[in-house]
């Protein structure tokens, strides 16, 4: 007889509800067994559990080495599954939270109405909210702890980092030494290289184990090797003719693929490549990787390591905020490493970042107020000597001459007859050479005139000298300057109608 599908849906929602129905029995040496209760009586329960996680048993216990008996509903169940979504986990996106709580909270809120197990879903459902609406702000939760939005811009460099050593993680948590070494090295093939990230020494020490690991493995395979091939010989000598050469066919295929892929791995320059357990040189030739790696790994002083990336990470972190002032401090003290073949990616990175971060300053102060302090090229109120390092920055990339930040204009040459640091109107040391000095000069809308020292300017010269006209480089004064000359200016024509004057009662005298 045929079932109507809604006794067939009835029927499947009794079987998922018993399923759903869970039941502990604590005995009395300590054991907690987790099933289904099938049959009771006063002198043992007889209950479904689980032997492994994929294979389910009966068997009766008695009462006499029983000492608790738990029966769950099926809420109580589901609601255990449903409390592990809480502390959530890292870097989880505005979306992913939106889908917890629509395709895990809200159902069993709607199934379950009016129990305490509903009651306690929605507080799950509101931390969940909560937590959406901070990350929609821009903020960020890594490690259990949650960066506001301008830290999590700082942490960038770092963050990438993270979610690659997570990657690894999970794959040696699962004893897949070759593929966690293949996540290793990203940290080095990504552009920018993520070696410099505060999580790499950590990363090292992991892949020291990795490397450890699997050098064990190649080790039992390279002596177990001689004994499979003959096993596998042997077995082929028995073997009818039709099955020798079906078998045959079989190793040769399987063979193939193995060269294949290894093949494709070299192409791709893929360090780890698995070796096949019937070939003794691919064994012993991934050894002699492993080996060699792990003693470059052994020979890095992870301590020294710690010191040096934090101090790239600082850099990265001043940029990420915004504050390129800062980030050009902070970038003096790595500079040198440029010269290092593993870090110089990552200094060349750096310092276009921040030239990047200084255009984008510069042009953000010339259209309205500058969005952070501490820049004398946006708002004039620091010293002149972080203008001198992203000057310094701005030569480096260009051969010696500093580019205009996008939105200013080009730069000009102009004298100096003192050094760059001379206040206003000093005038020169004796003897001192008028000296070419370039400086990035900045239209006036985007660079106030509030704090002159900032500027290198020429110096004030005592007196005005006649000379052979010359071809005077192109240079825009500042504000300050215009003023002495329209003062100068003024005086000069007061003097001019004053001899006049005098001029004229002298010869009216005569």
């Amino acid at each position: 007889m045929k079932l109507s599908r809604s006794r067939i849906a009835m029927l499947a929602f009794l079987c998922g509800t018993s399923l759903l129905q869970a039941d502990i029995l604590i005995l009395k040496n300590g054991t907690k067994v987790e099933g289904n209760i099938l049959n009771e009586s006063p002198t043992a329960i007889r209950m479904k559990y689980r032997l492994t996680p994929k294979i389910w048993d009966e068997k009766d216990f008695q009462m006499t080495e029983i000492q608790q008996v738990i029966k769950q509903t099926p809420q109580e169940v589901e609601l255990i599954e449903l409390k592990k979504l809480i502390p959530t986990e890292d870097l989880i996106p505005a979306d992913k939270y939106e889908q917890l709580i629509q395709d895990r909270v809200r159902p069993f809120i709607n199934k379950y109405q009016g129990t305490p197990e509903a009651k306690e879903a929605e507080g799950i459902a509101t931390t969940l909210q909560e937590e959406k609406k901070r990350v929609s702000n821009g903020e960020l939760k890594m490690e259990g702890r949650w960066l506001n939005a301008g830290e999590a811009k700082g942490e960038q460099y770092n963050i990438q980092a993270y979610k690659l050593h997570e990657e690894m993680k999970a794959q040696m948590a699962k004893f897949e030494w070759t593929e966690a070494l293949t996540i290793f090295d990203k940290f080095s093939k990504s552009r920018p290289p993520y070696t410099a990230s505060t999580y790499y020494p950590a990363v090292v020490a992991d892949a020291k184990i990795c490397m450890e690991k699997l050098g064990a493995q190649l080790s039992k395979m390279a002596l177990e090797q001689p004994a499979l091939l003959k096993q596998r010989e042997d077995g082929l000598k028995k073997l009818a003719d039709t099955d020798k050469q079906r078998t045959k066919a079989a190793i040769d295929d399987e063979k193939g693929k193995w060269r294949a892929q290894s093949d494709a791995q070299r192409r791709a320059n893929v360090r780890w490549i698995e070796p096949y357990k019937y070939d003794l040189p691919s064994i012993l030739a991934a050894q002699k990787v492993v080996v060699g790696e792990l003693t470059k790994l052994e020979a890095t002083n992870l301590e020294e390591m710690k010191v040096r990336n934090e101090a790239f990470v600082a850099v990265y972190r001043k940029i990420g905020e915004g504050d390129y002032a800062g980030g050009a401090a902070a970038y003096e003290r790595v500079q040198g490493f440029s010269n290092v073949t593993e870090y110089r990616e990552i200094v060349a990175d750096l310092k276009a970042q921040l030239l990047k971060l200084y255009g984008e300053l510069v042009r953000k102060g010339s259209s309205g107020p500058a969005p952070v302090s501490g820049s004398s090229a946006v708002t004039g109120q620091t010293s002149s000597s972080v203008d001198d390092r992203v000057a310094r920055i701005l030569a480096a990339s260009n051969g010696g001459q500093p580019a205009a930040a996008p939105g200013t204009a080009a730069p000009a040459t102009v004298p100096a007859a003192a050094p760059a640091m001379a206040a206003p109107g000093a005038a020169p040391a004796p003897g001192a050479a008028a000296v070419p000095v370039t400086t990035p000069a900045v239209a006036p809308a985007a660079v106030p005139a509030t704090n002159p020292a900032v500027q290198q300017r020429p110096a004030v010269a005592p007196a005005p000298q006649v000379q052979a006209p010359v071809a005077a480089p192109v240079y825009a004064p500042p504000a300050e300057e215009s003023n002495v000359q329209t003062y100068i200016m003024v005086g000069m024509g007061a003097l001019l109608v004053l001899f006049g004057i005098l001029a004229f009662k002298k010869k009216k005298t005569e």
